[in-house]
């Protein structure tokens, strides 16, 4: 990549399609091109995503078994359209799950906040060993990096990202998102739509809010989210989710994963010789129980489950 290119974030269908029946290849590396490109500033007629990461994440799917894409394009070519871009062509540089795609990310989103504020076009930055950043207001942007760095900001649509072992990022606002990079770092978010990524051995990343966010990607990585229809993923062996709130999900992949939900109607996945813990609601003794399950003994891999009305787990439709 160049200054000349840029990251693009989307998802599509697990069969590859997308709005108006477009099929996206599954294949890293491929160039993609619209049919019917048309740069005038309205939605249709061109490839769509979140240019560099930012945006509405409410347009990207949270369908069970979507795809996760990041692309490059030349970023002349974006069209701006109310928190989304259009553009006539990409190259698909990542296809996988929301986990890995959103610490991938916020691993490029961090060097964007910090190339930005040392343009003098970021809010605040900080850098050096234990270094601080914050900043306030809707829109606001924090960027730290070093060893124990921490950036924090608020407001509506704000963002903070920090990078280096042990730093933390924390944001908060709806639509807020904090992003974090480096062993044991850190990533919180509050705030409806809000996104937290960390990534890195040992890291964490909570959201809380409805439809939130977090996602974590190492060994031993935990990512947590709160609030209705919320999704925590965490990748990596022994790594963690865990999501509360009616309806959420918690997808956990690597081996010797967990992935728990407490909230009714929730779904859970985890890798190989994991197990996946749901709350479900017991009706006839009118209480909350939980199921329990463990990959390999009576559920698959990487396969998402619910609880139905006896609180039996069974596969979850996508």
């Amino acid at each position: 990549m160049n200054d000349d290119t840029a990251l693009v974030l989307r998802t599509c269908n697990a069969d590859g399609t997308s709005h108006g029946g477009f099929v996206w290849p599954n294949e890293i590396g491929a160039i993609v091109e619209a049919p019917d490109w048309d740069p005038k500033p309205e939605c249709g007629a061109g490839l769509h995503g979140l240019l560099d990461g930012w945006g509405n994440y409410g347009l990207l799917s949270d369908a069970l078994n979507a795809k996760w894409m990041i692309v490059e394009v030349e970023r002349a070519w974006c069209v701006d359209i109310d928190q989304k871009v259009k553009f006539p062509a990409c190259k698909i540089v990542y296809i996988g799950d929301m986990a890995a795609a959103m610490t991938r990310m916020a691993e490029y989103q961090i060097k964007l906040l910090l190339r930005a504020a040392k343009d003098g076009l970021c809010t605040e930055i900080a850098s050096g060993y234990s270094s601080r950043a914050a900043s306030s207001g809707d829109t606001s942007r924090a960027a730290s990096s070093g060893y124990s760095s921490s950036a924090a900001s608020s407001g509506d649509s704000s963002s903070a990202a920090s990078s280096g072992d042990t730093s933390s990022a924390a944001s908060s606002g709806n639509s807020s998102i904090a992003a974090s990079s480096g062993y044991y770092s850190r990533a919180a978010s509050s705030g409806y739509y809000s996104i937290a990524a960390s990534s890195g051995d040992s890291s964490r990343a909570a959201s809380s809010g409805n439809s939130s966010r977090a996602a974590s990607s190492g060994n031993s990585s935990s990512a947590a989210s709160s609030g209705d229809s919320s999704i925590a993923a965490s990748s990596g062996d022994y790594s963690s989710a865990a999501s509360s709130g009616d309806y959420s999900s918690a997808a956990s992949e690597g081996a010797k994963t967990i992935a728990m939900v407490a909230g009714n109607g929730g779904r859970a996945k985890a890798g190989a010789d994991g197990c996946i813990a749901l709350a479900w609601m017991d009706n006839k003794a009118d209480r909350p129980r939980i199921a329990v399950g463990y990959v390999g003994e009576g559920i698959d891999v990487d396969t998402w489950y619910r609880c139905d009305e006896a609180g039996k787990l069974v596969k979850a439709e996508s």
